[in-house]
């Protein structure tokens, strides 16, 4: 748990979405609302943190948030992940549901009407391992089952870095005398497996990445080894930049490993997913994001592609770069193999929005420049052009993110990501397609 002081959290009145069908929506889409409800409920004060968004229109809103309560003892706060639900009437059975298999300790705040449900992070039964690290003695056995070679590590501590709730979560394992580990709890057993695998098949490449240590099925969760150090963002520097590239040719060298390969077209549909989240959120931008959808994937069936095995989602913040200044690539859960354009598509799309947003574009752009001069020293990098259709794949499937990660101003974030979309999209179908 983080400790803050109870001060520090300001509110924000205006939900981030407003749906006549959900009327829960309003109360837990806003800061305001969702923080005086469960000052009123749980007899105390409470502040949040919205962290992570799902939602389907005129269905539901699954929310990721962290309380934060006020210590009965001083003035600072106790910050804990939690999980909210509301549904329209058509699917109100579903709150039905989860009350029934939710232990009676998780659930902190339910109102009928406006069909709502708050639970800690130990409601989120959708991922079998939550509800189990709320219990020491659980705790104790799914470690005791997923390091069983371990040394007794005394004093365990579980701290969570990410809940993606309903999807995935992500927590830190410290213990006493032991190095930490990376604890991560998937929705199925499947999941879990694919993910063990492609930590297993690139363990066994030139490229430090995560080692992994042990799992367990029935649980759909994974123990790795920690990774110290900075991302490579924060890390910054060209010399840094450079060496991710020479790690993430090195990877996309690498021979007879083991992952999966997607359907062909996933990129493509993924693609039109991104767009019609969008429209649905910004009607104003339906036709212009489903025009841009449709001419990216009419370039995407253009572009000349090599295969190769690929991290999947590669950015600057999947690199973290250690004392050593070695970097090790991380998050491994989507390696399969595909285009190499894809992860350096990737790169650029996230680099550069980020960097625009900073407000540093020309940094961003210095940036990708080094770390495509370490990936040309190993090998030949893709055509541009490749790379560039998928930097606006790539762009347009993480446009609605700021809506995603509850940003308050999101709807101003994803108009300027749809609008510098365009612009690069715009430039490059002006150059042409190459000959």
């Amino acid at each position: 748990m983080s400790r803050r002081s109870f001060r520090e959290y300001p509110g924000h009145d205006v939900p981030l979405v407003e749906d006549p069908d959900l009327p829960g929506a309003g109360l837990l889409l806003s800061r305001a609302n969702l923080e005086a409800w469960l000052t009123e409920s749980l007899g105390r004060p409470c502040a949040v943190e919205l962290r992570r968004l799902r939602y389907k229109p005129g269905t539901s809103v699954v929310l990721g948030f962290d309380l934060i309560t006020a210590s009965r003892l001083d003035d600072v706060a106790v910050t804990e992940p939690c999980v909210a639900w509301a549904y329209a009437d058509h699917a109100a059975t579903k709150i039905a549901k989860a009350l029934e298999r939710i232990p009676v300790e998780a659930c902190l705040a339910h109102d009928p009407g406006a069909r709502v449900l708050v639970a800690t992070m130990a409601g989120d039964r959708a991922l079998p391992l939550l509800p189990r690290l709320g219990d020491a003695d659980a705790t104790a056995r799914f470690l005791d089952r997923v390091l069983p070679d371990a040394p007794d590590p005394g004093q365990a501590r579980i701290r969570t870095v990410r809940h993606n709730p309903g999807r995935r979560w992500v927590g830190v394992l410290e213990r006493d005398a032991e190095p930490d580990l990376l604890l991560r709890a998937y929705s199925s057993t499947a999941r879990m497996v694919r993910a063990a695998g492609c930590y297993k098949a690139l363990g066994r490449t030139e490229v430090p990445t995560p080692r992994p240590i042990g799992k367990s099925r029935s649980l759909a969760a994974l123990a790795v080894t920690w990774t110290d150090g900075d991302t490579l963002e924060l890390a910054g520097g060209d010399d840094r930049w450079r060496a991710a590239g020479t790690a993430l040719a090195r990877l996309h060298d690498s021979t007879q490993v083991k992952l999966p390969t997607p359907a062909p077209g996933h990129d493509a549909a993924a693609v039109e997913r991104a767009a019609e989240q969008i429209a649905h959120l910004l009607p104003s931008l339906a036709d212009e994001v489903r025009s841009m959808a449709g001419t990216t994937v009419r370039l995407l069936e253009d572009v000349p592609g090599d295969v190769v095995p690929l991290h999947g989602d590669f950015s600057a913040d999947q690199v973290v770069v250690g004392p050593n200044g070695v970097p090790v690539l991380i998050d491994l859960d989507s390696a399969h193999y595909g285009s190499a354009a894809t992860d350096l598509g990737c790169l650029v799309a996230s680099t550069l929005t980020e960097a625009e947003a900073l407000g540093t574009a020309s940094q961003g752009e210095r940036d990708v420049a080094a770390l495509l001069a370490g990936y040309l020293g190993v090998r030949r990098p893709p055509e541009r052009f490749a790379v560039d259709v998928q930097a606006i794949a790539f762009r347009l499937r993480k446009a609605a993110d700021p809506f995603r990660t509850c940003a308050p101003d999101w709807t101003e974030q994803v108009t300027r990501r749809v609008d510098r979309t365009r612009a690069a999209l715009d430039a490059l179908v002006t150059v042409g397609l190459p000959r």
